[in-house]
């Protein structure tokens, strides 16, 4: 059985490793798809890519393929649609495998229906002047809607054709102090000298926005109603990035939304790349992960990219999208205390385990 798992591992904790030796078998493998150098709470990995590919490979996955930049700082919905489709495309998955803070899954599977049949009444309750998350808890009632991980399992299975199983999650939970099973406490822990962080390049990023007018941030994904006039005045006024999202938020647009935007705006992440994923990018693999990869060229219903020449082959939004990733990549070597030069992305190599 070929597990497959979207993961950020940002970073890798224990309560990862438990969700792998799980589900994982003498004769199973995982694949994960991962995102890259960007997280969907809108903020740079603090480790880069290749690194946290190597610890996966290093505790159970067998191959690691990337989420792209623009899909993985896409809202829970956008994340996991096209994280599933890169999983479906590889022809090689039997089955989703995730973790959640409910681990009956037929009761996921019905939230899921709910949500998905109820979409009209969702944008309606929206209409209030409330965030998509709220409006989502005011129709379908219920306490799963209440955990971040139970979210996005309701998204993939909404997502996916694949069979789902789902494991519980253990430890304290989300956003907990819990620094074995917690990644924003393991995050906490360290110190921005040691890491890769937006802050790290704050004024770089409010020196972007400066330049930005209303019209650029409506080209932003997310960005719409006259938010972008929002933006242009919380960005002329504020000084710092948590400024800036505590200026721009309100009832209607989250924390989290608003950082997602900004980012993308900083990177040049617009309405341009709304295509869906041109390629699978593998990011390393061990020898079970290199026996899967041969057969998945031979399946798999998109291009493999295992080298920077391979996108020479590839069509004009493939290309497009992996300038748009070297571009990034370029810009997040800015968020570590010591600067990094230009150029990571191209010189990449798989890990190889």
């Amino acid at each position: 059985m070929n597990y497959g798992i979207i993961c950020e591992f940002n970073p890798f904790h224990k309560g990862h490793k438990y969700l792998i030796d799980t589900i994982k078998s003498e004769n199973d493998s995982v694949i994960c798809v991962m995102s890259g150098n960007l997280v969907q709470r809108g903020e740079f990995a603090i480790y880069d890519k290749l690194t946290r590919a190597k610890t996966a490979l290093e505790n159970g996955a067998d191959l690691v393929i990337e989420l792209p930049c623009v899909y993985s700082v896409m809202s829970a919905k956008g994340f996991a649609q096209n994280a599933v489709s890169i999983l479906e495309s590889t022809g090689c998955v039997d089955a989703l495998a995730f973790g959640g803070e409910c681990d009956d899954i037929e009761r996921l599977y019905d939230i899921a229906k709910r949500v998905k049949n109820s979409d009209a009444l969702i944008k309606k309750e929206m209409k209030k002047g409330i965030s998509y998350p709220s409006a989502r808890r005011n129709i379908v009632n219920s306490s799963v809607l209440d955990s971040p991980n139970n979210i996005l399992a309701i998204e993939y299975i909404n997502a996916t054709n694949l069979d789902c199983r789902v494991v519980k999650r253990i430890g304290a939970g989300h956003d907990s102090n819990d620094s074995d099973y917690s990644a924003s406490a393991i995050r906490k822990s360290l110190s921005d000298d040691d890491i890769c962080t937006l802050k790290n390049c704050e004024k770089a990023v409010l020196a972007k926005l400066r330049t930005m007018t209303a019209e650029d941030f409506l080209n932003i994904e997310d960005v719409s109603d006259g938010l972008e006039n929002r933006l242009c005045e919380a960005v002329n006024t504020a000084t710092s990035l948590d400024e800036l999202y505590d200026l721009v938020k309100t009832k209607r647009y989250t924390h989290s939304r608003i950082r997602r935007i900004i980012l993308r705006a900083y990177l040049g992440i617009t309405r341009d790349f709304s295509f869906k994923p041109p390629y699978i990018r593998v990011l390393g693999f061990n020898s079970r992960g290199r026996e899967i990869l041969a057969y998945m060229k031979k399946v798999a219903s998109l291009p493999i990219i295992s080298r920077y020449a391979d996108i020479k082959e590839l069509d004009d939004n493939a290309k497009k999208l992996f300038e748009l990733e070297c571009r990034c990549t370029d810009l997040c070597a800015l968020g570590y205390k010591k600067a990094l030069p230009c150029g990571a992305e191209q010189k990449s190599q798989i890990i190889i385990l």
